[in-house]
């Protein structure tokens, strides 16, 4: 593809200029640029030279000195006048190619002639169509010719507008070109080469070294007197002396010698002899404008459109403005070089080819893109995408192909989109804690495990909820796992992040887990992405942490009362030991209960860590009143009253009734064991009227627990261990167990435990549960 759209800029760059040069031929082209050039003539602005004068045939001398035409001895008269003032050079704007009806006035005129610098002008002879006669141009009669300065012709050649503009510094036949009379009268100073210019034999007419001029102004800009005021000695002297004086006809003569020119505001029309002081006057001060020749112009157009289409191929972004920039650059070059160089550079030819060269290259360019498009789409749409393949929607055939490639685009943006849509709640959903990461360790994706995981205090209820993404990951870690975890260095330039992921983290609110990292794409990747796995072993830690717990309970707690059970054998068998049968039995039979006591506890704690609990609707109240019936025979040995207090609002609770009523009896036990003999316990059930929910609270008059202890046993840190009543008639429960067991059952049922206590003054647990209303 790319080989493809260099082959074709090539092209663009090798036929685009020939054919803009062809085109600057053309009659459009030609006549936009005329017209551009007589808009930026007008800034090429001049004085007329006062040392041109113009003297006129106009109206009034015809009608002084008769119709026209006037004998040649008026000529004689007036050149003999003139001699007396030695002008710089006379053009008699009068064509002598055939002799006077009087030879004495030729011989009069010749006379004349001699005593000035004249020149004659060439009589241009139209093509003959009857006799096939080719163009030329009619010399002088002899005599004339041999006794003035100089000939030359003045023919003056309109473009393809009919506009008159420039002359011709050679023209003539194919054989022989005879120079521009006012050249040879502009150049008196530095005469240019008068000889014959010979060209190559060649069918036709043949001008060479055009040159236009700027006018300095409209018709009868240049001081002009009238013939018959010279010939009688009317004009003042300094008028005449050494000047260049152009002798012919004006527009008021009515000799038809107009032709229409531009470049002074509106067209208008001005005689030939103004327009030959027009071009003496800029051959004179050197500011002739200069036509380029075909090479020349081959270049001007042909440069642009490479300098652009090089551009376009470095900086294809800003084509447009390259484009714009080139167009003003152009016209500000042709207009520059026009005023001060007066060198006239036509600016269309080049202008269009940069217009076509951008609208070429900007469609093989998005061609090319869109085939680029086109093969993408249809590798993409060939994969078999399964899941994310999108409903086909079955049209009738469509004639339009770029309908059917819109179409094909669009599938493909379907299959992407759901692509995208699947695989990002994929890994929402993924059970396993997932980061994306950039390669300077900064989150950009997490799911809902990592964001659980991580922070679970936010749990995120959608997709958009990111609070990781932004956070770079190993100060993340820092800020969140244990401040007296050390296993995560800081990474610097030589070491990669990825590197110290080692080990496993343990957070502050309790999760554990281990970090792998891997690359998503390829190692030459500038930035690459990173995929970060965090496995939980929160779970697995907290089920090692609990068997150990229960190990230690096992080889401690139950091992105890049997070792007191072989202690008490062992000092029987002595003879002297003091112990008889009663009080072995008796105390064999207390060990026996305790072990008893602690099997039921651990039942009891698994029972209340399993899934089987069975949720029913009942009054709050029941369950205190089912709790304090179980308690009531060992309040009375211990001889403590149970003073219940119910609310009067119905107290809904959704519950497990035995597993809940467990958990109220282990913590009734405890005050029952800690309250002093004709104490009371008391039992409150009321409704928080500003948060709905069910408070159960349990006051005993009992010594109190220091702060410390307390703080534990709310947080359910209490070590298990077995705590052996005074009074050994009643069982007590294990206050580890049961406090674990009231911890697991009260978080199962969503709710929360706390306690107030202060050393003398008893201890008061406060149960909430959730009522009905708030489920």
């Amino acid at each position: 593809m790319k080989h493809r759209f260099l082959i074709e800029w090539l092209l663009i760059a090798l036929l685009l200029p020939p054919a803009m040069v062809w085109f600057d031929h053309q009659p459009g082209l030609i006549q936009a640029d005329l017209a551009l050039y007589d808009k930026l003539l007008s800034f090429d602005v001049h004085e007329p030279s006062a040392n041109i004068l113009l003297i006129a045939i106009d109206n009034r001398s015809m009608l002084e000195l008769g119709d026209w035409p006037w004998p040649r001895r008026l000529h004689a008269q007036l050149l003999e006048r003139l001699s007396k003032y030695s002008p710089q050079a006379v053009l008699l704007d009068l064509f002598l190619d055939e002799p006077a009806p009087d030879p004495e006035d030729d011989k009069q005129l010749t006379i004349a002639m001699q005593q000035l610098p004249v020149f004659l002008p060439l009589r241009y002879l139209e093509p003959n169509s009857v006799t096939t006669s080719p163009p030329q141009f009619i010399a002088p009669q002899p005599i004339f010719a041999k006794n003035i300065k100089g000939t030359g012709h003045v023919d003056i050649t309109p473009d393809v507008d009919g506009i008159a503009r420039r002359f011709f510094r050679w023209e003539g036949p194919p054989k022989q070109l005879h120079p521009y009379i006012g050249w040879i009268i502009a150049s008196l100073s530095h005469p240019p080469s008068l000889t014959k210019k010979t060209m190559p034999e060649e069918n036709g007419w043949q001008r060479q070294t055009p040159f236009g001029f700027a006018l300095a102004g409209p018709a009868g800009t240049y001081r002009t007197v009238p013939y018959s005021s010279v010939l009688r000695g009317e004009v003042p002297a300094e008028l005449l002396r050494g000047k260049i004086l152009l002798i012919g006809a004006v527009a008021s003569s009515g000799l038809n010698d107009e032709v229409p020119v531009a470049g002074i505001g509106p067209q208008m029309h001005m005689s030939g002899i103004e327009l030959n002081a027009n071009a003496i006057d800029v051959l004179s001060q050197d500011r002739a404008i200069i036509f380029p020749h075909n090479w020349q112009i081959f270049t001007w157009i042909t440069l642009p459109i490479w300098i652009v289409l090089v551009l376009f191929l470095r900086i294809p972004r800003n084509a447009l403005a390259i484009t714009f920039g080139a167009a003003v650059g152009l016209i500000a070059l042709s207009t520059a070089n026009l005023v001060w160089n007066h060198v006239w550079l036509p600016p269309i030819a080049p202008l269009l080819g940069v217009s076509i060269a951008y609208f070429l290259w900007s469609w093989r360019r998005l061609n090319a893109l869109l085939m680029f498009f086109q093969d993408r789409v249809s590798a993409l749409n060939a994969i078999p995408a399964g899941a994310f393949e999108p409903v086909l929607h079955v049209d009738s055939p469509k004639l339009d192909t770029v309908e059917n490639q819109t179409q094909a685009l669009d599938r493909a943006i379907d299959r992407l989109s759901q692509m995208q849509a699947l695989l990002s709640e994929g890994l929402w959903q993924m059970p396993v804690a997932v980061l994306i990461c950039h390669d300077d360790g900064k989150i950009t994706q997490s799911n809902a495990a990592a964001q659980i995981l991580i922070s679970p205090a936010q749990i995120p209820s959608e997709l958009t909820d990111d609070p990781l993404s932004g956070h770079s990951l190993p100060q993340l870690l820092q800020d969140i796992t244990e401040t007296h975890q050390k296993n995560l260095e800081v990474p610097n330039a030589a070491v990669h992040w990825s590197r110290s992921l080692k080990g496993e983290y343990t957070t502050r609110h309790g999760g554990v887990f281990r970090l792998r990292a891997a690359r998503l794409d390829d190692s030459k990747a500038t930035s690459p992405a990173w995929l970060v796995v965090l496995q939980d072993l929160t779970v697995e830690r907290l089920t090692q942490r609990k068997r150990e717990q229960w190990l230690r309970f096992v080889s401690h707690d139950l091992r105890s009362p049997q070792v007191s059970i072989i202690s008490l054998l062992d000092l029987y068998e002595q003879p002297r030991s003091g112990v008889n049968t009663q009080r072995l039995v008796h105390d064999v039979r207390r060990e026996a209960q305790r072990t008893l006591r602690l099997a039921e506890s651990f039942m009891d704690m698994d029972a209340a860590e399993s899934n089987n609990y069975r949720f029913i609707e009942m009054q709050a109240g029941t369950i205190v009143l089912d709790a304090i019936d179980q308690a009531w025979p060992y309040a009375k040995v211990r001889d403590i009253s149970l003073i219940p207090s119910l609310s009067d609002n119905d107290c809904l609770v959704r519950v497990d009734p035995v597993m809940l009523t467990r958990a109220l009896l282990n913590i009734l036990n405890n005050a029952i064991r800690h309250t002093p003999p004709g104490g009371t316990v008391n039992l409150c059930v009321d409704i928080d009227n500003e948060t709905t929910e069910i408070i159960v609270a349990i006051r005993d008059e009992g010594e109190g627990i220091e702060p410390q202890k307390l703080g534990q046993l709310i947080l359910n840190r209490s070590i298990l261990h077995d705590t052996v009543s005074d009074d050994t008639r009643q069982p007590v429960r294990n206050r580890g167990l049961g406090l674990a067991v009231v911890h697991t059952v009260i978080k199962r049922h969503h709710g929360w435990l706390d306690a107030y206590s202060a050393p003398g003054a008893g201890t008061t647990f406060l149960i909430g549960l959730p009522s009905r209303e708030n489920e």
